[in-house]
């Protein structure tokens, strides 16, 4: 991490307005993302991820309260006019969703939908612009660009019309790119071909990446640091490798014992007791006491910080005695086997 990151979050919280009164959705949340630096944010469904990614586009549903700071490239997000605001999503971050399908007119050709931006806000030409898409294309490895140009959404495969998502974000050559679980809709040749490309690019041009996904090994490959978040919180972070072999807290052992195995005998997954937890449903306390095999009552009665231990972050007051035991208890097994 550089001594000024490009993008900082600080003490970010974040309610929505849900049949007429205000719930949180993220809680006392701070990250940071250097220059040409890819952080992974994992965790399972209504953690807040994508919220927290909407936060830093300030892309929020109306009504949503926000408190904290987001800092992108010394300029504070939350106050820019709404000039600012226009040149920050254009030319400061590159959004990429979920579903491309979702996010692309279907009646509008792919060339429209890739030069819009270009033409209407930043004053290029169209014939340009036109170039700069092929161009932009054939870097997400996109061949025949001009004849796709041509085409519309339905005429693209899944994975083909991705490329057009990342092309499209790539294309005002932001600093930022947010990637919001970008390869869920694909299968799994096309996810590790999309994540090829999007790792390239990230080297080739400095572009750092927010990288959301469920997946904690996906993450692992492509991201420096990797944040785990629970109930609108970030319980831990590490550097990406040594948080899927030595994790700190329960909730990331819980989830990493829950992955399956290709290197070992078949056995039943282990399953995390209870069911995930909504950041309004937190009152005091850690929010994964009740899902938690090593919680005791201080832990329920008292807020956790996130705090530093040994070479990473963690939001849990036992994380050392609890990481010691499960290393002994994972040598023993060695031993035995």
């Amino acid at each position: 991490m550089t001594a000024s990151p490009l993008l900082d979050v600080s003490d970010l919280h974040v309610e929505l307005r849900i049949g007429g009164g205000l719930h949180p959705v993220i809680h006392k949340l701070s990250l940071q993302i250097g220059a040409g630096e890819a952080l992974g944010l994992v965790g399972e469904s209504g953690s807040g991820k994508s919220m927290t990614s909407r936060a830093i586009a300030r892309l929020l549903p109306p009504g949503a309260a926000v408190t904290g700071q987001i800092t992108f490239d010394g300029q504070p997000v939350l106050e820019m006019s709404p000039p600012e605001l226009r040149r920050y999503r254009t030319r400061g971050i590159g959004l990429i969703f979920q579903d491309p399908r979702a996010h692309t007119n279907p009646v509008h050709r792919i060339g429209d939908f890739l030069t819009e931006t270009l033409r209407t806000t930043m004053g290029v030409s169209r014939d340009e612009a036109t170039r700069r898409a092929v161009s932009t294309l054939a870097d997400v490895g996109i061949q025949d660009g001009a004849r796709r140009l041509r085409q519309y959404p339905h005429e693209l495969s899944g994975g083909m019309l991705q490329r057009v998502m990342i092309g499209a974000a790539l294309l005002a050559e932001p600093k930022l790119l947010l990637a919001d679980e970008p390869t869920t809709a694909l299968d799994v040749t096309t996810q590790a071909e999309v994540m090829a490309i999007l790792d390239e690019l990230r080297r080739e041009r400095g572009v750092a990446v927010l990288f959301i996904t469920h997946d904690l090994e996906l993450a692992a490959s492509v991201c420096d640091r990797t944040c785990v978040m629970y109930a609108g919180e970030i319980v831990e972070q590490q550097a990406s490798s040594v948080l899927n072999a030595s994790p700190l807290h329960p909730y990331t052992t819980a989830l990493l014992a829950a992955r399956p195995r290709l290197d070992g005998p078949v056995r039943q997954l282990a399953a995390i007791p209870g069911r995930p937890r909504s950041a309004f449903e937190v009152s005091e306390g850690c929010a994964f006491a009740d899902r938690c095999a090593y919680a005791e009552q201080e832990c329920i009665a008292t807020d956790q910080v996130l705090r530093p231990v040994e070479a990473g972050l963690v939001r849990c007051r036992r994380a050392e005695e609890v990481h010691a035991e499960l290393r002994a208890i994972s040598m023993e097994a060695g031993s035995v086997g």
